[in-house]
């Protein structure tokens, strides 16, 4: 910290549980979601200044359920940072680590509010922080749920019509793989060639035996990407997975922060990473898992839960500081039924130009963060 500034004292951190309902259900290969359950969090300093955060927790991705992340966060996590400067924000986290283990969504929420507080008491946008702009915009694409072949080809030309110049396709039948196929077949079919194609199986065929079949049969469709075919613990079958279709694979849960990339990199697993803040536990290891992904030629995609403004800036941000990161999913404001902030007038399909205001650079609506919330609780010393 330079001594030229004051410091950050916490004074108070509000912990407020929403769910926020999505325009239609979001279909993937072991779930069904009808809205976004986070939990947002304010950090306030005793001088007035702010910064804004949020966890969104999947059990089975992070481990963590929507209650039990709100009670870590509340009981365990916040009280941790009363008085703490959150200049240090290195000693903060620490801080964190110290009074739980994993639990990497909660800890992201404050990962991402202390990024804010002090990008905003600088007075520049986040990315600026994080060490400028490594591209002009970003580009994003449009996500299709599992249905039937027909009706997800039908969203596809929607999507199409819309802008976009990718689509990204859930799919993941265990019992039934080869409908997988046809539904990829479908698609393309209904798009044309020009589109890109992205898959993502969110672990559904669970072993190399079934994925590499399937992934055979869509090699036609010219994926750009297979992302996690196999369960998120088999980093061996997905070596064996890349190796013997030979088709470009993204690793997703399997790698949740530079650790597990670091065992994906030796064993050549994985040709893309998708990097989720919810995964990585915010934006500094969500840097560092980056930085070993580029060391060895991995290319990197910052994903996301389905999140809010909050979250789904801090993404953008870290996407648009890193050069390594060609990709972006940060969909949730164009998801969301009813959003608690501007970002989505960010978006202009395929195109996400972010603003130059300091911090996350988003407009809360405090309204409809009441509206939405279950609870709004102040942690004070």
């Amino acid at each position: 910290m330079s001594p030229s500034l004051p410091p950050l004292i916490i004074g108070a951190i509000d912990v407020i549980p929403v769910r926020l309902p999505l325009r239609e259900p979001f279909v993937i290969a072991y779930a069904t979601a009808y809205d976004t359950p986070s939990i947002l969090i304010r950090i306030r300093t005793v001088d007035g200044a702010e910064g804004w955060g949020e966890a969104t927790p999947d059990q089975n991705v992070t481990g963590e359920t929507w209650s039990s992340a709100a009670a870590m966060i509340l009981n365990d996590l916040a009280p941790a940072l009363i008085g703490c400067d959150a200049r240090d924000r290195d000693a903060a986290m620490r801080k964190l680590d110290a009074a739980v283990d994993n639990a990497p969504s909660a800890k992201a929420a404050f990962d991402i509010a202390l990024h804010d507080l002090i990008a905003t008491a600088l007075g520049v946008p986040l990315w600026v922080l994080l060490g400028g702009r490594s591209k002009p915009h970003l580009e994003i694409s449009r996500v299709v749920s599992i249905a039937a072949p027909e009706e997800m080809a039908a969203a596809a030309e929607r999507h199409v019509a819309a802008g976009f110049h990718t689509v990204k396709l859930k799919v993941g039948d265990p019992a039934n793989p080869l409908m997988d196929v046809k539904r990829v077949l479908a698609v393309r079919e209904a798009i044309g060639p020009e589109i890109s194609l992205k898959i993502d199986v969110n672990q559904g065929w669970r072993t190399a035996g079934v994925a590499i079949p399937a992934i055979r049969g869509m090699l036609p469709a010219n994926p750009r990407y297979i992302e996690q075919p196999v369960a998120a613990w088999d980093i061996e079958g997905l070596a064996d997975v890349r190796r013997l279709t030979g088709a470009p694979i993204m690793i997703d849960e399997g790698v949740h922060g530079p650790r597990e990339m670091q065992r994906a990199v030796a064993l050549r697993a994985a040709d893309l990473v998708n990097i989720k803040l919810m995964k990585t536990g915010g934006i500094a290891n969500a840097i560092r898992t980056n930085a070993i992904a580029e060391a060895a030629g991995i290319t990197a995609q910052i994903g996301t839960m389905v999140e809010s403004s909050i979250a789904s800036a801090a993404g953008l941000h870290t996407a648009l500081a890193l050069a390594n990161v060609e990709t972006v999913e940060m969909g949730g404001p164009l998801m969301l039924a009813e959003d608690i902030g501007d970002l989505r007038d960010c978006y202009a399909p395929p195109k996400i130009t972010l603003t130059d205001r300091p911090g996350l650079g988003v407009a809360l609506d405090i309204g409809k963060i009441r509206q939405f919330s279950h609870g709004w609780t102040e942690v004070t010393a």
